[in-house]
């Protein structure tokens, strides 16, 4: 399907008649002329291709809403409403138009069929009748910026409380890659080959358990390589994807923070020390305590200003940095044969620090190992 896709818009690039069919394909799929038995195969071969990759790394929607289902039968009342509110006029070739700060903005063809523009005007609406919601973000890269200017200015003139509950939470591109050219590299590809890779570099580690060397563990180590590494960039910066970068076990990757949270376990399994109810600070004179725990006591502002800005870098950045400290901990601290009081104390300290690492890591959506 990806290749006939290519394939499709090379040869509508040098025959216009290829395009022209699609066009007429498009407006009797609109106006219900034609059999959907092919679409609709191709639609579920599509959603069930989606859904073991998003398995794949622990994503589940709960519903699905196809833009197909705004289509030009199902939103003939809401362009009556835009045109009897003169929020669309007719041009001389009978576009339907609409004004967005001095903008024309096509609403509707010449032939009647709609555009995603039309689509995504009747979809806020309908969402918005069914659900009443607080908040609708629209996850989609910083290229359709006009288009959600205009689609939320329009809409405000229809429902001014649907409008102004919508966000547009642009984010960057992977630059090199372009579906239409035929340039893309699939994220199930990727994830194989950091499996691969994390497998392989698992098994000549001086440091990985005999026990961790498995594909399950590979696995996930590979998505938090990919995962972490897409998400300390700035949401709206393009950059270029580099799996050497990803899978890098040295400096600020996924695979450090993995590292660590497998250290922090191990320490608690098997230092013999039992974790204390109370916190007793007198025990904790060092500076470095000192610092891990102020650094711990930010996590829920961090949490916070993540979900204000919808930054996950926030986050992973956070995480790179409590994950330095608490190596220099390791460094400079021991758990095992020290007096009882400040070896408990210790531990409870690095046990935070692990339930931090653990919990920011599952909400960035990684599965934190055990380990590796």
């Amino acid at each position: 399907m990806y290749e006939v896709y290519v394939e499709a818009n090379k040869l509508a690039q040098i025959d216009e008649s290829v395009s022209i069919a699609a066009k007429k394909y498009f407006s009797d799929i609109e106006h219900g002329k034609t059999d959907l038995d092919n679409w609709k195969k191709i639609r579920d071969i599509t959603i069930k291709e989606l859904e073991n990759v998003y398995q794949r790394l622990g994503v589940k929607f709960n519903e699905y809403h196809w833009e197909s289902d705004y289509n030009g039968k199902a939103i003939k009342g809401i362009l009556d409403k835009l045109q009897e509110y003169n929020i669309v006029t007719s041009d001389s070739t009978g576009k339907k138009i609409a004004k967005v700060n001095d903008r024309d903005v096509t609403i509707l063809k010449s032939d009647d069929s709609t555009l995603y523009i039309t689509r995504d005007i009747a979809a806020l609406l309908d969402r918005y009748e069914r659900y009443k919601f607080d908040d609708m973000l629209y996850v989609v890269d910083n290229s359709q910026t006009d288009h959600f200017v205009a689609v939320f200015d329009i809409v405000s003139k229809l429902n001014k409380n649907a409008a102004e509950c919508s966000k547009h939470i642009k984010f960057g591109r992977i630059k090199g890659m372009s579906t239409r050219s035929g340039n893309v590299v699939f994220l199930n590809d990727i994830l194989d080959e950091a499996k691969h890779k994390m497998y392989e570099q698992q098994k000549i580690s001086k440091n990985t358990r005999i026990t961790a060397i498995n594909e399950e563990t590979s696995d996930i180590l590979g998505m938090t390589a990919v995962i972490i590494s897409d998400l300390k960039q700035k949401r709206q910066k393009d950059y270029t994807f580099s799996m050497e970068r990803a899978l890098q076990s040295e400096g600020d990757s996924g695979i450090k923070l993995q590292y660590l949270h497998c250290r922090l376990w191990s320490l608690e399994q098997n230092c013999g020390v039992q974790l204390p109810e109370t916190s007793e600070p007198e025990y904790l004179k060092e500076e470095i305590v000192g610092d891990v725990v102020n650094e711990l006591a930010r996590f829920e502002d961090v949490i916070n200003q993540a979900y204000i800005e919808n930054e996950a870098c926030i986050l992973v950045n956070y995480l790179f940095r409590l994950s330095n400290m608490v190596n220099r901990m390791f460094n400079e601290l021991r758990v095992k044969n020290v007096d009882h009081d400040v070896a408990s104390q210790r531990l409870l300290v690095f046990n935070s620090a692990r339930f931090v690492i653990k919990t920011a890591l599952e909400i960035l959506g990684v599965k934190p190992l055990l380990q590796m």
